[in-house]
């Protein structure tokens, strides 16, 4: 079986099963069903929402179905998208995460002289987010990760005379996480100034921290290879030419090699993404690969190996 056919298959099966155990458990309850069953609940497990019986068999059977159709087109046509993974992931979760209520829904409503009875336990609340999570978690581990690309070749060293200085900086800002801190942090100030300063306050910080990560400068010198926050003096990544064995320019997937944007960290591989594409690689003597995307790269990868190869004839 493909890596594709696997993923599609991951994303289908959950769904399948989530709508086969709500319809039967639905049917083999009906008769000892109300008419109008409860189908929303207040977070204190007593019913604030209601609906006809045969409706919300329909409703949630075309929901599931409606759903599993949409994550599976999804992930059987996101193969050239490297998103099939993260697609599996969510999709099985989100089956898992929606079907355990809607069994529990039709449980509760067993056997009630009327919706009103029904009470959903907040236990279930804890149990619908652990089984997605889990659920989604195992689809991700089945999955499979995309096979590691081959090292990349290192690029020509650009000579340099002893005494001689060079320096190349570049600044790269993903514009998407960038729209993204700024949305989050005008909501948080927005929130906070009705008055409901218990979730506008952390909307506004994660906006402010997620704003200081949207922008990295990237600077090869006589130090080596320094990726650090257009705005923030810390965090920042520091690899000394001591340390470097050799750069090269590469295409890097984010989301299918590493899972995603940011900082990842990988196995024996380090990336600082703001998006995918043009990126320089730099292995390390430990064996230990680092990717940040940024235009330009060949240049930098011929300084840093001209740097790292003057600094080791000095060294000797």
């Amino acid at each position: 079986m493909t890596a594709i056919s696997r993923r599609t298959a991951l994303t289908a099966v959950p769904f399948a099963v989530a709508t086969i155990a709500y319809v039967g458990t639905f049917l083999t309850h009906y008769d000892r069903l109300p008419e109008r069953i409860a189908t929303h609940f207040s977070f204190d497990g007593s019913p604030d929402g209601f609906m006809g019986r045969a409706s919300a068999l329909w409703v949630g059977g075309a929901l599931l179905v409606g759903l599993g159709l949409l994550f599976t087109v999804l992930t059987a046509t996101a193969e050239r998208r490297a998103g099939t993974r993260l697609n599996a992931a969510i999709g099985a979760g989100t089956a898992a995460a929606l079907g355990y209520p809607l069994v529990v829904t039709v449980l509760v409503n067993s056997d009630t002289q009327g919706a009103a009875e029904a009470q959903m336990p907040v236990r279930h609340v804890a149990a619908l987010l652990f089984g997605g999570l889990l659920t989604g978690a195992l689809a991700w581990w089945l999955s499979g990760a995309k096979p590691r690309p081959a090292p990349a070749p290192a690029a020509p060293s650009l000579a340099l005379a002893d005494g001689e200085a060079a320096a190349w900086s570049r600044t790269e800002v993903s514009r998407v996480l960038l729209l993204t801190a700024a949305a989050v942090t005008i909501a948080g100030v927005s929130t906070a100034a009705f008055g409901a300063w218990r979730i506008g306050l952390p909307l506004l910080v994660v906006g402010l921290v997620c704003l200081a990560f949207t922008g990295v400068r990237v600077t090869v010198d006589r130090r080596g290879l320094t990726i650090a926050s257009t705005l923030l003096p810390r965090p920042r990544l520091a690899l000394p030419l001591g340390s470097i064995t050799g750069a090269g320019s590469v295409q890097v997937d984010a989301m299918g090699e590493f899972g995603g944007w940011g900082y990842r960290i990988r196995p024996n591989r380090r990336g600082v993404l703001l998006r995918s594409g043009e990126a320089l690689s730099v292995r390390t003597t430990g064996g230990r690969e680092y990717v940040v995307t940024v235009d330009d790269s060949t240049t930098a990868a011929g300084l840093l190996n001209g740097l790292a190869d003057r600094h080791a004839r000095e060294r000797d």
